[in-house]
């Protein structure tokens, strides 16, 4: 595994140099790099890089700077630096928002698109309305606290999942969630990432773990459909391997 920096960015990767043809994973509010090092060390013949997000992992974040717009700017500037051709999108929750937004505001030469892997990604209001939800209706002095109550209960939690975050969300500033969640939600209002999923991408992958009970039609996010089998929004920390084990077979499909 490498690490590298590029301008504000902090990039994870599993080869020294960045190639033409790239896979790039976009993990969700509250996640690491570290939650799917795996991936990393598959030996897989093709670049991954994972882009840490403000915030996260023990990063600064900039109240007046950071937001997931000008994150999804940086990468843009990756991408046109290091003249990449070819690439797969794999994201997760939050991270859902990265491929949609390169494409609607920056990426405007011709990038070919292999595919886009989205699991349980933002795409529509009802993708937000639990703890992202919940976290955007606060005023931020009333958040700090309440960030506290949330890493308590996920800390005393019978669930592995939840435990798991834990050890994430202690790496993770408060303020990014709490900025971050408010993008989320607005980004998030009317089905438009929905709408710009399905036009922009010509290859996709609707990915959700089979405990979410996302029992929708396939015309509805106008994609093929795969089932995490024994997981629900976490896979990575639910079923590793058969996390994993999609994973490799779906960027390789």
């Amino acid at each position: 595994m490498y690490k590298f920096k590029f301008k504000e960015l902090i990039l994870l990767t599993n080869k020294k140099k960045i190639q033409k043809n790239v896979i790039f994973f976009f993990y969700g509010l509250g996640l690491s790099s570290y939650d799917f090092k795996d991936i990393l060390y598959n030996k897989s013949p093709k670049q991954i890089i994972i882009a840490e997000l403000p915030g996260h992992n023990n990063l600064p974040f900039k109240k007046y700077n950071d937001n997931i717009l000008e994150f999804t700017k940086q990468i843009f500037l990756l991408i046109k630096k290091k003249n990449i051709k070819n690439i797969v999108y794999f994201s997760h929750s939050l991270g859902g928002l990265v491929p949609i937004l390169l494409h609607k505001f920056f990426l405007k030469k011709k990038i070919k698109i292999i595919k886009f892997i989205n699991y349980e990604g933002n795409l529509t209001k009802h993708d937000t309305k639990m703890v992202t939800k919940k976290t955007a209706s606060y005023k931020e002095i009333e958040f700090y606290s309440k960030f506290e109550n949330l890493l308590k209960i996920c800390k005393e939690s019978k669930k592995l999942d939840l435990n798991l975050w834990f050890n994430s969300m202690c790496k993770t500033s408060a303020m990014a969630f709490y900025f971050l969640s408010k993008d989320a939600v607005r980004y998030s209002k009317d089905d438009i990432l929905l709408r710009y999923f399905r036009i922009f991408f010509k290859e996709k992958i609707y990915l959700y773990g089979s405990l979410s009970k996302r029992y929708l039609p396939n015309c509805r996010y106008g994609s093929v459909r795969e089932e995490l089998y024994g997981c629900g929004h976490f896979g990575h920390y639910e079923n590793s391997f058969e996390f994993n084990k999609i994973f490799n077979k779906l960027i390789i499909k």
